[in-house]
């Protein structure tokens, strides 16, 4: 608990921050900057990266979900095309065992652990946004086979799981993701952050922008900009960031289709008469609660090295419902890097600490 509200109190500062730390007058204006990857064959990045999820209700926190894990991103070829990559896991750790909530976590740690147990090869274009994960359908056989031992497990020690859901329908619905590449590539989200960004450009300054793009109205605020030398040994100049705020609402009655949605996939034998009476009932509850509809803030926040590795990546959804929130965070840096090029003698540019 105490981790989760230093994690939660961390990203807030540093979104709230980021302000100070871009700069926006160089001695050489520009007018944007391109998220552009300077990689060489044989470059090495190590990263920390953790997920948490938690509910905010009269001021208690419970955690739902706490995931940390290293991994190893090693450029293994560079050529005028393009990167060929590879993720390498080097450890994963949950929540320890007996933690509230153990039973809901269940499926996501044995999936985590295999997927855990798998390098992910990848290539990217030259500007370094990801193309494809070359190996996908390894990935999906060794998941595959994760799941089945899984639900050996979960049908073995959790009596009265078939009546619930028949193990062959669960196993089915779980391998499903897998099936397809883009199945796989949604399951590394560590890519999308690494290098979701590379190939855009993006005007330096503030931007306020009101958008009906997404699934609904949205107001953003933007911050696009170099950012300041905080550590001389591990800091460059032309190191630079994106930051992004966003504010939604979203209507109770998407709140409830989304709810009940998975609700009657698991329970397919619920009459639906009866499922539709709960949920009236409880929807004229939200509508007295959330007259204004449920708020929805995202904040997000990018950070890069001159050369284009990701240096840092924070990202937090808050869901306010009013009588409690549902808040998601991830936080990931560098732990450890070797460069081909951008390089400096002494080792302290080679490895940080933390």
């Amino acid at each position: 608990m105490r981790t989760i509200c230093l994690l939660a109190g961390f990203i807030v500062i540093a979104m709230s921050a980021w302000s100070q730390n871009l700069m926006l007058n160089q001695e050489e204006p520009e007018d944007v900057i391109a998220v552009v990857g300077y990689f060489c064959k044989n470059d090495t990045m190590t990263y920390a990266r953790t997920t948490s999820k938690y509910k905010i209700v009269e001021g208690d926190t419970t955690t739902t979900n706490y995931f940390q894990e290293e991994f190893m991103i090693v450029v293994t070829d560079s050529t005028s095309k393009g990167y060929k990559m590879k993720l390498i896991p080097l450890n994963v750790r949950f929540k320890e065992a007996g933690d509230e909530d153990e039973e809901d976590n269940f499926m996501m740690k044995a999936l985590s652990q295999t997927l855990g147990k798998i390098v992910c090869e990848f290539t990217t274009d030259e500007l370094g946004q990801v193309q494809r994960i070359d190996n996908w359908r390894t990935i999906r056989d060794e998941v595959k086979k994760g799941i089945k031992l899984m639900c050996d497990t979960l049908y073995a020690t959790k009596l009265g799981m078939d009546s619930i859901m028949p193990r062959r329908q669960l196993e089915n619905l779980l391998q499903l993701r897998f099936t397809t590449e883009d199945g796989v590539r949604e399951s590394y989200e560590e890519l999308d952050e690494l290098f979701g960004l590379h190939g855009s450009t993006f005007d330096i300054g503030d931007q306020d922008k009101d958008t009906d793009d997404g699934d609904y109205p949205t107001h953003i605020r933007a911050r696009v900009g170099y950012t300041t030398i905080e550590d001389e040994e591990n800091d460059f100049e032309g190191d630079y960031a994106i930051s992004t705020q966003s504010t939604a609402t979203m209507p109770v009655e998407d709140l409830m289709d989304i709810g009940f949605g998975a609700v009657s996939l698991l329970l397919s034998d619920m009459a639906s008469d009866s499922l539709d009476v709960v949920r009236d009932q409880v929807l004229d509850s939200l509508k007295t609660a959330m007259p204004q509809g449920v708020e929805i803030k995202e904040n997000a926040y990018f950070g890069y090295f001159l050369n284009g590795w990701p240096k840092e990546h924070y990202y937090e959804k808050i869901i306010d419902q009013g009588a409690g929130k549902n808040v998601e965070s991830t936080s990931m840096e560098w732990i450890s890097r070797h460069w081909n090029i951008y390089i400096r003698d002494d080792e302290s540019t080679q490895n940080k600490d933390i």
